[in-house]
């Protein structure tokens, strides 16, 4: 005899065969034994919850069959798929048909499957037959989009929801299968693959066939993860401490591992997701977590990432997602993924304490002068500040004290300069070699210039545009990045001169520039005359002497003094 697949086996012939919708089940007996069955009913739900199951055993026991009896051998019980029998003509068929009495059981009973894929058409050619069938018809919709089924149709049913069969339900189902079967099992295998089939039976047996099939003695649980290409609780655990520490290149290390092992990218995304919201419930609903990764961990997870981090990383998540659908490139969104979640917030790229001998803002009047609060940057004991400039400090320029420069330019006159000089050519070329010229560098390297695009070149230089601002912040500093990818252009003659900008910038600064060549302001800018990037190095020792500063403020002090009268200026110490 020809292999059955499990689901086929064991579809449900009685409703105390289905698992999961024990409300629907219980509610569809009642009506049946008590004869207040109704005319039309509409079974909506998720795929693989058993509302085409449920309505062949409801047809089945209101016509008095017996669950064993072969659905084939039944004429009064006609199921119809609405995908493909979805036109007027078919719809006038049933409706022509439904005058016509039971062959052998009581009721005539029609079962359309996917009845939202009818056509407008043949709703309106079924909608007085529904509403007032002969009294020996039923009709039994069932649809995964009841959204799309018209209201008109909907008011004329009874409607039963059939929800997500939750993971303990699909688990204790698949092992009395197993059992059944004479084939062992792991639990942690039938975990994986609970959670994969999302709430579904029929996907969670296909999946266990699938299983089987790899393994056909037990069902383990590297066999289940294979399958399904999930990824280890531990790895994903892994992954979302390296991401927390802001290690970037240790988490793309570790997404390559994962990658390599052959798991899905969809799949990968949707586990860390299953993680990350079992971080969230870590602390406030532990019996609702769902991973078999320590509780520990997961604590330990949510006190390092906050609340509001662990939300914007789902939102970002759930965004990848999305994308992956319509990609073929997963590894490279992948990639992003991880150093967008990895990346600190453009405040948390600035060390926390700053030294005593810089300064905050000049003054702006003297009577904000007079009127200063005493500040605890300042040294010396007099509460007027100097009026020495702000000196910014970046993380990146002390991890690339190994270069005094940086190479690259940015802003709208570096934009202008490069297309007044732009030619299609170069820009040709360095869009044909950018591939090959990102595998030179290094994995964290790779990703921050994934992001990157050529969108105009010279003879001279090339401009990169960035799709997010903080990516391309953390660019602008990195002068090994530059120096890097400076010889790369170099090595293949390409134009090796560069100008960071954002993808937003890039818009309007085009959008500008065609402006004034419509109008004859043709911009006169050479690249030259356009500063590069300035080096924000923090000072080892203060510009100006401490005697400098007196002086300075006791000058201060004195005009201060001069405009209202020494009665009236206090120097608190």
């Amino acid at each position: 005899m020809a292999y059955q697949a499990l689901y086929r086996v064991y579809r449900p012939r009685s409703f105390e065969d289905m698992v999961g919708q024990k409300i629907i089940t219980q509610t569809l007996k009642n009506a049946i034994a008590t004869h207040q069955t109704g005319h039309a009913y509409l079974f909506s739900g998720p795929r693989g919850t058993g509302k085409t199951s449920a309505a062949k055993i409801f047809a089945r026991e209101v016509n008095g069959i017996a669950p064993e009896t072969d659905d084939s051998q039944i004429p009064d019980i006609i199921e119809i798929d609405a995908a493909s029998n979805n036109g007027v003509d078919e719809i006038r068929n049933i409706r022509d048909g439904a005058n016509y009495a039971p062959i052998e059981s009581e009721y005539k009973i029609y079962i359309i499957d996917e009845v939202h894929m009818l056509s407008s058409g043949a709703f309106n050619a079924l909608l007085k037959t529904l509403e007032e069938p002969p009294a020996n018809v039923k009709f039994i919709l069932a649809t995964t989009e009841p959204q799309k089924i018209p209201a008109t149709i909907l008011s004329r049913t009874q409607r039963f929801e059939f929800k997500r069969i939750d993971n303990d339900t699909i688990q204790a189902r698949m092992a009395e299968i197993l059992q059944k079967e004479g084939v062992s099992f792991d639990d942690d295998a039938l975990h994986i693959i609970a959670n994969v089939a999302e709430g579904g039976m029929r996907d969670a047996l296909s999946i266990l066939d699938q299983v089987l099939a790899f393994g056909a003695d037990h069902v383990t649980f590297e066999n289940a993860l294979q399958v399904t290409g999930s990824t280890t609780a531990s790895q994903l655990v892994t992954y979302l401490q390296q991401v927390s520490n802001y290690d970037t290149e240790s988490a793309l290390q570790t997404l390559h591992d994962i990658l390599l092992e052959g798991k899905d990218a969809v799949r990968f995304v949707a586990d860390l997701l299953g993680v990350l919201r079992d971080v969230m419930l870590a602390e406030v609903a532990p019996n609702l977590i769902k991973t078999t990764a320590p509780l520990a961990d997961l604590k330990a997870l949510t006190i390092k990432l906050g609340t509001s981090r662990i939300q914007q990383m789902m939102v970002t998540l759930d965004d990848i997602q999305k994308q992956l659908l319509q990609t073929m490139q997963s590894d490279v969104y992948l990639e992003l993924l991880t150093v967008k979640l990895s990346m600190p917030e453009p405040e948390q790229t600035v060390p926390a304490k700053q030294s005593p001998n810089v300064i905050k803002e000049k003054p702006q009047n003297i009577d904000d002068i007079v009127k200063a609060p005493k500040s605890t940057e300042v040294p010396e004991k007099q509460v007027v500040e100097p009026a020495i400039e702000k000196i910014p400090v970046e993380v990146s320029a002390v991890e690339n004290a190994e270069y005094e420069d940086l190479l690259v330019r940015t802003g709208q006159n570096a934009v202008f300069a490069v297309l007044i000089a732009a030619k299609r050519d170069a820009l040709a070329r360095v869009k044909n070699a950018w591939s090959d010229l990102l595998r030179q560098f290094n994995v964290t390297q790779q990703a921050m210039l994934t992001i990157a695009e050529p969108i105009a070149a010279s003879e001279q230089a090339v401009v990169l545009a960035f799709d997010y601002p903080v990516l391309l912040e953390q660019a602008l500093h990195d002068a090994t990045l530059q120096n890097h990818l400076v010889q790369q252009l170099q090595s293949q003659n390409l134009p090796s001169e560069l100008v960071f900008i954002s993808q937003d910038e890039w818009t309007s600064d085009r959008a500008l520039y065609v402006n004034k060549l419509k109008t004859g302001e043709t911009p006169q800018i050479q690249l030259e005359d356009v500063p590069r990037v300035k080096a924000a190095n923090l000072p080892a020792t203060p510009t100006k002497t401490p005697q400098a500063s007196s002086n300075k403020e006791l000058k201060i002090v004195s005009e201060a003094k001069e405009l209202f009268g020494e009665d009236l200026v206090n120097i608190v110490d």
